[in-house]
């Protein structure tokens, strides 16, 4: 018995002997590698105390310059307000109720007793980041906060705006709204027309050394891609961030989210129908650049203008597709984050800064765009027709440029109209002429649809025309025919 409790102690001598040699073997790795986890601060002898920042003078500082205090009005009025926060009061108001006294915002008491800061120093000071696109420690000496903290507040408040307002403003539109941007595009010329698409680069400056060279774009920069759908108001109605740098608008689309609910059928909506040049046609379609491919949902400009109808085409396309390059020159340079190289680390806090940005722009557009001069034009337009003006031209009515479909859902969409449909089959999503909506055969057929370049280049030559038959002695004047217009179309 004690031959074998002496062998028992003994292999438990050799484990023992060895795990510590192999956590020894592992510091040392450690050590030479730089991944030396630092020991823990704390209240502990050598130790510089926290900084006596007084957090009640920096909200007084805030309220006093933009809010008022003691019964007095604030240093800087309105437009110096909209211009240091990005936003209007109103919206500013909006994002501050709904945030103030949620964990992690309201103001608490630390273990000392002592108060911490208020909720309006930590919402300004993540919204000075986001403006001006300023290093955390930027703004300490104003908002009393350290940088650490500024930085903990920033990324709370992109998680806040994403969680409580994504599926409210990064969506698909509405019937209502979808309505309204065909309105407004067959007023401009265009029928059809459900917005501008088009991609920027966002430059990642701490982007890793391992993924520099996918990252890289052509300019020899590291970038992420944003994709982007707006209309005239550029109100942001799809976003896609994180592809990398190295690829163009083609591949981009071919990742998105927009593409995947195109060949799927979902989206464009299959249930509107439009005259174009005297022909019904059903898919409507986006105003993009060159770079796009030639599918039937992408109107493009004309690759060789070599006759007045299609330099009278180009200008108006491009003049439609303008307005998704307008974003990022315009509202999205006024939030600076994006304007600037961003010097994150992680990918997924790049996508969810854009995702914010892009949140609290269409806050702001929501907000300001009944003032806008487009908006004034149409009510202008509106008063003329309402006191029995006959000079409006084509499309300026609502209704007139395109037409609802009111026939079932469960209609099939590539065959004629479903005359014959029982209560059990509209139900069901059946129809007689063909696969129903959501079959295997019918996203096959809609991607099909969509991807035609036949359909493209119909749609192209409809657009030519009506252009042309719409507002081609307007345009005429402007637009100037090449010296050889011998080049043969498409």
């Amino acid at each position: 018995m004690d031959q074998e409790a002496a062998d028992d102690e003994l292999d438990l001598a050799v484990v023992l002997g060895a795990q510590a040699h192999l956590d020894i073997r592992r510091a040392l790795l450690a050590v030479r590698q730089g991944r030396v986890r630092k020991r823990p601060g704390g209240s502990r002898p050598g130790r510089r105390p926290n900084r006596p920042r007084d957090f009640d003078l920096g909200a007084r500082a805030i309220m006093r310059d933009y809010f008022g205090a003691d019964g007095e009005p604030p240093v800087y009025g309105e437009d110096a307000f909209e211009e240091r926060f990005r936003m209007p009061r109103p919206v500013f108001n909006r994002l501050f109720r709904a945030i103030h006294d949620q964990p992690g915002w309201r103001r608490t008491v630390n273990a000392t007793g002592r108060p911490q800061a208020h909720a309006i120093q930590k919402v300004s000071a993540a919204l000075r980041v986001l403006g001006y696109g300023e290093p955390f420690d930027r703004s300490d000496e104003y908002m009393r906060l350290s940088r650490s903290s500024i930085d903990v507040y920033t990324r709370r408040l992109t998680h806040f705006i994403i969680d409580k307002w994504e599926s409210t403003y990064l969506r698909r539109p509405t019937a209502e709204e979808l309505e309204h941007i065909l309105r407004r595009n067959a007023a401009r010329g265009l029928p059809g027309c459900i917005g501008s698409i088009d991609c920027t680069h966002w430059t990642w400056a701490r982007c890793a050394k391992a993924l520099a060279g996918q990252y890289k774009d052509r300019n020899g920069k590291v970038s992420v891609v944003i994709e982007t759908v707006c209309d005239e108001d550029l109100y942001i109605w799809h976003l896609f961030v994180g592809c990398p740098g190295a690829y163009n608008d083609k591949n981009v689309l071919a990742a998105s989210p927009l593409m995947l609910d195109i060949n799927d059928g979902v989206w464009p909506p299959r249930t509107y129908k439009y005259t174009l040049n005297g022909r019904t046609r059903r898919l409507l379609f986006y105003a993009a650049d060159a770079g796009y491919p030639r599918y039937s949902i992408f109107a493009l400009p004309h690759a060789k203008p070599d006759t007045p109808k299609w330099l009278v085409y180009n200008r108006l396309q491009e003049a439609v597709g303008k307005d998704a390059e307008r974003l990022y020159a315009v509202p999205w340079s006024r939030w600076f984050i994006t304007k600037y190289p961003a010097r994150y680390m992680s990918l997924p806090r790049l996508i969810n800064t854009a995702k914010a940005v892009a949140i609290l722009h269409d806050m702001v557009i929501e907000h300001s765009r009944h003032g806008f001069i487009s908006q004034t034009r149409r009510d202008a337009a509106a008063a003329v027709r309402g006191a029995g003006s006959g000079g409006s031209r084509s499309g300026d009515r609502p209704g007139e440029a395109f037409t609802k479909d009111d026939v079932p859902r469960c209609d099939e969409v590539w065959g004629g109209p479903v005359t014959s449909l029982t209560d059990d089959q509209v139900r069901d999503g059946r129809g007689d002429q063909g696969p129903p909506v959501g079959t295997g055969r019918y996203m096959r057929m809609a991607e099909k649809e969509a991807k035609d370049v036949n359909g493209h280049l119909s749609l192209l030559g409809d657009l030519a025309e009506h252009v042309w038959a719409d507002r081609g002695r307007l345009l005429a004047p402007y637009v100037r025919l090449p010296r050889s217009s011998s080049a043969a179309l498409f």
